[in-house]
């Protein structure tokens, strides 16, 4: 009778292993399997020896399948199997007491041994789910949390997904050292974390998804979540600009419910914010859902723009600051109706998507029918073109097709230039011959230094709006733009300032001696062809009878005049 139950137990120990058991069922496995073999062994003394080898096995079973602190229903098993054959006897014998001891004693091991297992699988399971600098949740672990509570979202209880990414940040490493970079990381991580437990979602909502970017879920109030982080971020020294960062940010459900969908939402609202210039930029979402049918509606609006549905032209002046004249016009992609945010959304959308070539090109096609309807007044017109546009076949075609390219500027990033310089060298130099210009756009954003930017000799090189916001207080910014000024005469080509809006910057370049300039002070982008507003060109006569009077600004040689 003992031994059938014995046998029992057994099969029941294995049958809770097999099916995945409940926490209570894992509770009261280590103690079916330690006493399984003490029912079965005390009825004949001699099945000891060939049977100590299952008990031992039921015992291994249990360790394995994690059992812990043995639950009272546990200890209540363990006693009535060791007493029941004591009862059942009526007597001790010698071999029970001593497989009596042993069994205690291999419980007691099994148990220490199931400890230390417990606390080893644990901190495994928590290294693979945590970043191992900020302690934040991992990719993977983050990944699996979102999924969870997106899933949990509706439109009354929404919940906000916000990816913040640290401006500049290998400028931290290059200039202050990888100790000083993770204690970047270590205090940016600390920041979401406060912000996180605070959230009222419950849990682990803050995580790192690599390198410098992490990632937040909060329900409720995602722009006053995302300044408070700012504010709480490292100061920089007196005069400095200290740390800033971008933050693009979703909501669930409206644009996405699972997590692959908020994080794709919020990566092409951070994006934006990148690409936006400034410090502390925060761009939301702008777009339809993506999920579901609101990604097939997403690439389907994305196609009929690419097709040419939508898309328009927008110009800007690019000014000569010296005399007041505007010297050329840049095209800019603009979306018509049906399409939603910045032209900036629609691109990075097009990156997340894989079309960001086509939307280039479809960009490029419309720019140069503009370039065959330009005034005669208007003597040249600046294209937007990213080296790999500009190296496709079907661009080259574009640009072949067209009987004159002496008022075409083609504008790369100083970016496109690192890994292909030479290859676009060698595809500008027919271009050339044929009057096209090459201009270095975003020069000063920190990827690449001067020497590819002489390989393929622009006519112009465009400074960043990020050198040109706040030159006026900013002493290191002048000191950087007056060397480019040096550089740029030196080379023979022109200097071009983005992005100024002010009088003081205006001002301030003209005493660098930066003959052109581009930005919402001269014009704001409009349908071909915006002219200068009176106040700018009153205020640019005023500046330069200023800077003459006192002799400040750099001369500029007739030839260069010339050559523009």
């Amino acid at each position: 009778m003992l031994a059938a139950a014995g046998f029992a137990v057994v099969i029941v120990t294995g049958l809770i292993h097999a099916q995945a058991p409940s926490p209570m069922l894992l509770q009261i496995e280590e103690a079916f399997a330690g006493t399984a073999s003490v029912l079965i062994v005390s009825v004949q003394a001699q099945r000891v020896s060939s049977l100590s080898v299952l008990w031992l096995v039921s015992l291994a079973a249990g360790v394995v399948a994690r059992g812990g602190r043995l639950h009272w229903m546990g200890r209540t098993v363990v006693i009535a199997a060791l007493v029941a054959p004591i009862a059942f006897e009526q007597r001790l014998t010698d071999n029970y007491l001593g497989l009596l001891l042993a069994a205690i004693g291999m419980m007691y091991v099994s148990g220490k041994l199931t400890s230390e297992l417990n606390y080893l699988l644990a901190r495994a399971r928590y290294d693979a789910d945590h970043d191992d600098l900020t302690g934040l949740l991992s990719r993977a672990a983050f990944r699996r949390r979102l999924e969870e509570l997106a899933r949990a979202a509706t439109a009354q209880r929404p919940l906000a997904l916000l990816l913040f990414d640290i401006d500049d940040f290998e400028a931290v490493n290059k200039t202050a050292g990888h100790a000083a970079g993770d204690a970047l990381l270590v205090s940016v991580g600390e920041l979401l974390r406060r912000e996180g437990a605070g959230s009222g979602l419950g849990g682990e909502v803050a995580g790192r998804l690599g390198g410098d970017e992490f990632a937040l879920v909060v329900g409720d109030h995602a722009e006053e979540t995302a300044r408070r982080v700012w504010a709480g971020l490292p100061k920089g020294s007196e005069g400095g600009r200290g740390i800033s960062g971008s933050v693009g940010i979703a909501f669930a459900p409206r644009d996405g419910g699972d997590a692959e969908s908020l994080l794709r939402a919020a990566d092409i609202a951070l994006r934006v914010s990148k690409r936006s210039g400034g410090q502390n930029r925060l761009t939301v979402y702008a777009g339809s859902s993506l999920s579901g049918q609101g990604m097939s509606n997403a690439r389907a609006e994305l196609a009929r723009i690419v097709g040419g549905e939508g898309l328009a032209m927008a110009v800007q002046p690019i000014v000569d600051m010296r005399t007041g004249e505007i010297h050329a016009y840049e095209a800019l992609a603009r979306f018509g109706a049906g399409g939603q945010g910045s032209p900036l959304h629609w691109f990075s959308l097009a990156d997340e998507l894989g079309e960001r070539e086509a939307l280039e090109r479809a960009c490029v096609r419309e720019a140069l029918r503009l370039l065959e309807l330009r005034p005669q007044k208007v003597a040249r017109l600046a294209v937007n073109v990213s080296a790999p546009v500009l190296l496709d076949r079907r661009t080259l075609q574009m640009l072949s097709a067209l009987d004159d390219l002496s008022g075409l500027i083609i504008e790369v990033t100083e970016e496109a230039l690192v890994h292909s310089d030479a290859a676009l060298s060698a595809a500008v130099k027919p271009l050339r011959e044929r009057g096209a210009r090459l201009a270095v756009d975003d020069m000063g954003a920190g990827y690449s230094g001067l020497r590819q930017v002489t390989v393929v000799h622009p006519s112009y090189l465009k400074l960043d709006r990020a050198l040109v916001t706040g030159i006026d207080r900013d002493p290191e910014r002048a000191a950087l733009v007056e060397a480019l000024v040096t550089y740029a005469d030196r080379v023979d080509c022109l200097l071009v300032a983005e992005g100024v809006e002010t009088v003081e910057e205006l001002e301030r370049l003209l005493e660098l001696g930066v003959p052109l300039g581009q930005g919402y002070f001269f014009s704001k982008p409009g349908t071909p062809w915006p002219q200068l507003a009176e106040e700018a060109l009153a205020v640019l006569g005023a500046a330069n009878a200023r800077k003459g009077a006192d002799g400040r600004g750099a001369a500029v040689r007739p030839s260069r005049l010339r050559a523009a």
